[in-house]
């Protein structure tokens, strides 16, 4: 069981850095300056290595949040309708740079916080399992 703990920790640590050079290199300018520290307190304590929490957990889906709602603020939709028939067609979302810089992020902090997630739950199984052992 500690080694698949293990593993779900690695898993988490290498999305950790994909995010982490998103987050610095190119997402936190992009930010409204309300929300950078908090930004910035993701990314530092991801350089920290302070990931496997329940707390960083709540930050990063707290984070996902904003950052859906700010994409999606950035996003309209145009009609692209078919060559033959125009009448019939599909919506097409068309983003701002920094829109697609933030649904681009998205997904990499969604396999952040699905890691994370797996390597608490992995451990709380780990201790509720010997404590099952460990009753009299």
């Amino acid at each position: 069981m500690m080694d698949k703990i293990s593993d779900f920790i690695a898993e988490a640590l290498g999305h950790s850095r994909v995010v982490r050079k998103c987050l610095d290199g190119k997402i936190i300018p992009l930010l409204e300056p309300r929300h950078r520290t908090f930004a910035g307190g993701i990314s530092r304590r991801i350089g920290e290595r302070v990931i496997i929490t329940e707390e960083f957990l709540r930050d990063l889906e707290a984070f996902i949040s904003l950052l859906d709602e700010q994409a999606e603020s950035e996003t309209s939709y145009a009609w692209r309708g078919h060559e033959h028939d125009p009448d019939c067609g599909y919506l097409v979302p068309v983003r701002s740079q920094s829109a697609s810089a933030f649904v681009t992020l998205l997904d990499a902090l969604v396999d952040l916080a699905t890691s994370v997630e797996a390597a608490l739950d992995a451990a709380e199984a780990y201790s509720m399992a010997n404590a099952l052992f460990e009753r009299p």
